[in-house]
């Protein structure tokens, strides 16, 4: 077993505050999106990035709450795509930043998203302990085949997502659902990048105790933004590009992790039963 160091509890819990902070500011006030760190426009993006920090909020809470490393890998390498993209996104366009409508939440923006990629690095366990063997306790089964095939599906969108928000976002605007600004774009493209590589680490894992958290974050972003679509459709503008495919898609991934998760889980307590796991 490994120790958490008391460092990552810190940066957890400010995680946590900043993360929630940004969700009910941005997806209960959308239209105050301007006002944040950098000016968000249409509300529909404001929604979709407060939606989507709800995974940070979630990981958040467990590099806050978790006691020991072990437990916590299953999020490291989706963290870091995550806070790599936001970097980089952030520095590209510093001079876009709200430094005068709002120069305090420009500030905590960038600081906090220079801070955390540099020190996480630094206080993470290293050497045999930064992947230390899963705990006996925490075993709870093989990951079923279906499961990493919707990883497979899922890292082909994501990935495809980053690239073309980050590297392209003026062409992606003529295929997404509303109009798409090349700063909210690259930012957006930081969520992707955080799922692609959570289905990296789902896809390589052998037992589902090791990534299940992962796959619940992943749940979490896929629902969230699923009813973003539902709440924003009606004031979508019909001649817009995949505006039904757009939330089909995110509304089946949803229902695909969903399902796994509930059959992993289901698996998991059959097996903990006395005498199933002898006759498995």
């Amino acid at each position: 077993m490994v120790v958490k160091p008391s460092s990552i509890t810190r940066i957890g819990f400010v995680q946590v505050i900043l993360a929630a902070t940004f969700v009910v500011w941005l997806v209960l006030f959308p239209d105050t999106g301007v006002n944040f760190a950098w000016p968000i426009a249409p509300r529909f993006t404001a929604m979709f990035i407060g939606a989507a920090f709800m995974v940070r909020t979630f990981i958040g809470y467990f590099l806050w709450r978790e006691k020991t490393w072990n437990r916590l890998t299953w999020q490291m390498w989706g963290n870091y795509a995550f806070l790599m993209v936001v970097f980089l996104a952030t520095f590209w366009h510093i001079d876009e930043m709200n430094w005068k409508a709002n120069i305090i939440v420009a500030h905590v923006w960038v600081i906090a998203y220079l801070v955390e990629p540099l020190i996480l690095p630094l206080v993470e366990p290293r050497g045999a302990h930064r992947n230390p063997p899963q705990l006996p306790e925490d075993r709870r089964g093989p990951i079923f085949t279906g499961l990493k095939r919707v990883m497979v599906a899922g890292l082909v969108v994501s990935v495809t997502m980053v690239a073309l928000m980050f590297l392209n976002p003026l062409f992606l605007d003529t295929r997404w659902p509303w109009a798409l600004d090349p700063f909210d774009a690259r930012i957006m493209s930081a969520f992707f990048a955080l799922t692609s590589l959570w289905c990296v680490t789902v896809y390589f894992a052998e037992d589902w105790g090791e990534i299940r958290l992962a796959v619940f974050g992943l749940s979490i972003f896929a629902v969230a933004q699923f009813l973003v679509w539902l709440v924003i459709l009606p004031q979508l503008d019909p001649a817009r590009p995949n505006i039904y495919s757009y939330g089909v898609g995110f509304g089946l991934f949803a229902v695909l992790l969903v399902y796994y998760s509930a059959r992993q889980e289901l698996a998991a307590r059959k097996a903990s039963l006395p005498g199933v796991a002898q006759e498995q």
